[in-house]
């Protein structure tokens, strides 16, 4: 089951989603290794109060408390024009950049696809930008919706509002019929939980009424024990439920959360400010290098961030001659190394 099926499901959700592949990359670019795709945050500002988020107990981490602004993202595009794929979500809620509506309407009139697969937590949404997505066809995004009801959701995420979030589920719905677009294509996002293991049909069957995708993900907690494991393989179709049972029946040792540091092949992850991360793990500084300054190609062919994939690789040990290499202190890299595991690119 079971580490294949896993790595499967990782593989959508954190990094290349299939749905987000074009029929086709233009030989140059393959020659020269340029992806077409990239993470660039919209915001790390958030409006709820999640009982374990990262970025509010760590007050905001590395990457800071900002939003990404219209003028740098149509820099980006404009010298980038190789960019098809834009995922814009990763550690708060893209619907607080006040500059995102002109990002999307840009993005438009450049034909790149923009996505928020990383989740969203749509409390805070104006009737003008979920027109606007529509109308600029966004095209997916994940909706972190970790219950069924009010009392359960907000368990979670605290300061949320679930009946809200249905209404503007059900307001874009409408305005996805009156223009006649399939776009967004929206994912119901469900964290399983201690507290929300009795959710899970009722979600399934909402989610389907508001013609949403589901999609299950085990929860980062080390304590959740899952109490009704039967239904829980069942309905989610997860073959582990806990990060634990997922590092004992996997024969290489190696996280399906460490396919994260894929991304710094396929979809480098760049934060608001520009500063180059690799990847979406936060818990770690950037490589030292501005890639709204410098340029993407100068910022992934820099020292440090070819070194950082000799090391994920194995190729090389940490060496006190490069600086600025988030990996080293990575959970993950550590784990590669425990175990004389690494990534096989």
């Amino acid at each position: 089951m079971e580490i294949k099926k896993s790595l499967t499901y990782y593989k959508k959700v954190f990094f290349y989603p299939p749905v987000l592949w074009p029929l086709g990359i233009p030989l140059i670019q393959r020659l020269l290794k340029l992806p077409y795709f990239v993470r660039l945050e919209a915001s790390t500002l958030c409006q709820l109060n999640c009982r374990t988020c990262y970025m509010r107990l760590n007050n905001f981490g590395s990457v800071g408390k900002g939003y990404l602004k219209f003028s740098d993202f149509k820099n980006f595009i404009d010298k980038h024009a190789y960019i098809k794929v834009i995922e814009l979500a990763n550690s708060g809620e893209i619907f607080l950049n006040p500059d995102l509506i002109k990002i999307m309407e840009y993005a438009f009139e450049r034909n790149v696809r923009l996505t928020a697969l990383g989740g969203v937590n749509f409390n805070t949404i104006t009737n003008e930008m979920i027109e606007a997505l529509v109308k600029y066809r966004f095209y997916s995004m994940a909706i972190s919706i970790d219950g069924a009801s009010q009392e359960v959701y907000s368990l979670y995420r605290r300061n949320g509002d679930y009946d809200k979030v249905i209404e503007n589920i059900k307001k874009l719905n409408e305005l996805k019929r009156k223009y006649n677009s399939r776009l967004p294509k929206l994912v119901w996002q469900y964290i399983i939980m201690g507290h929300n293991e009795d959710d899970v049909i009722s979600a399934k069957k909402q989610a389907k009424q508001l013609n949403m995708d589901i999609f299950f993900k085990m929860t980062w907690d080390k304590d959740y024990k899952p109490s009704k494991i039967k239904m829980l393989h069942a309905e989610t179709k997860l073959p582990f439920l806990t990060m634990e049972e997922e590092a004992s029946n996997n024969p290489t040792k190696l996280s399906a959360y460490s396919l994260i540091c894929r991304q710094l092949w396929i979809c480098p992850q760049i934060n608001w400010d520009g500063r180059l991360l690799g990847c979406c793990n936060l818990f770690k500084d950037d490589f030292g290098i501005n890639v709204f300054e410098e340029g993407l190609e100068k910022a992934i062919n820099s020292d440090n961030f070819k070194y950082a994939k000799q090391l994920l690789q194995g190729k090389v040990p940490p060496s006190p001659h490069y600086k600025n290499i988030p990996c080293v202190s990575c959970s993950d890299y550590k784990q590669m190394v425990e175990n004389n595991s690494f990534l096989k690119i």
